[in-house]
C-alpha cells in the first residue's frame, strides 16, 4: 500500500467517525416543573397513555412501560384497557383507571417536529500520515511530511427536533404532579425517538424519587 492511499484511508475513517458522531441521537429534558404541593409523593403503579393513533400509541405505551419497569416502578399500557381510536373519552379513561388502582396517570404528547439549517462553514485541518519505507533527509523532513491536510467544503446541516411533553398525575387527587418537555434531535426513526424519550422520562422520574 502506498503513503497516498494510506493517508487516503485514514483521513476517510476520520470522516466517517465524525459523521457518525454528529448523527447519533439523544434526548435532553430542558423544562421540568414539579408541582411543590407533592414534594414527598412517589408512585408505585402507573397508568401510561400515549397520545397517538393506533400502532403508534401501543409501541410508545410499551416502550415506556418497559422503561419504567427496568427503573423499579410498576406500569401497565393503556391499550390494553383503552379501545384504539383516536380520542378516548373522560369516562373511558377514569374507568380503566378507577379498576386497576393505579396511583398514578402518565400522559405523554407530541408538541411539534422542527427542522433547522444552518450552513457550516469550510475549513482545514491536518491529521496524521501512515509512513512505509525510508529516504527522509532528517527528522524534520520526517515529521513535516507525517502530517496531511484536509480540506472540508462548507455545506448545509439540517437538524429534526423532535419535542414531546410528558405530565404525571395523582389519581387520588388528580392534580397535576410533574410535566416535562423533552427534546430528542437527529434521529434515524420514530422508534428512535420513542426509546430514547422513554428512557430519559423514565430516568428523571426516578432521579426525582417520583416512581419506587
Amino acid at each position: 500500500m502506498t503513503r497516498s492511499i494510506s493517508s487516503k484511508l485514514l483521513i476517510g475513517a476520520i470522516v466517517l467517525c465524525g459523521v457518525i458522531a454528529c448523527s447519533k441521537s439523544k434526548t435532553s429534558i430542558p423544562l421540568t416543573w414539579r408541582n411543590p404541593g407533592f414534594e414527598d409523593v412517589s408512585f408505585e403503579k402507573l397508568f401510561v397513555i400515549g397520545v397517538a393513533r393506533d400502532e403508534g400509541r401501543r409501541l410508545f405505551e410499551d416502550e415506556f412501560v418497559e422503561a419504567l419497569v427496568a427503573k423499579g416502578a410498576e406500569a401497565e399500557p393503556s391499550w390494553t384497557l383503552l379501545p384504539q381510536k383516536e380520542q378516548l373519552t373522560k369516562e373511558e379513561i377514569l374507568g380503566s383507571v378507577d379498576g386497576g388502582r393505579y396511583d398514578g396517570v402518565l400522559v405523554t404528547r407530541l408538541l411539534s417536529v422542527e427542522k433547522d439549517q444552518e450552513y457550516v462553514p469550510p475549513k482545514s485541518y491536518t491529521v496524521p500520515k501512515v509512513h512505509h519505507g525510508y529516504g527522509y533527509y532528517g527528522y524534520y523532513d520526517y515529521y513535516v511530511t507525517s502530517y496531511a491536510t484536509v480540506h472540508e467544503p462548507g455545506y448545509f446541516k439540517t437538524d429534526t427536533t423532535f419535542r414531546l411533553e410528558t405530565n404525571l398525575f395523582s389519581v387520588a387527587t388528580g392534580g397535576l404532579v410533574w410535566s416535562g418537555q423533552s427534546e430528542t434531535v437527529n434521529p434515524d426513526s420514530v422508534s428512535e425517538v420513542i426509546d430514547s424519550v422513554t428512557a430519559a422520562v423514565a430516568a428523571e422520574l426516578a432521579k426525582e424519587k417520583l416512581i419506587r
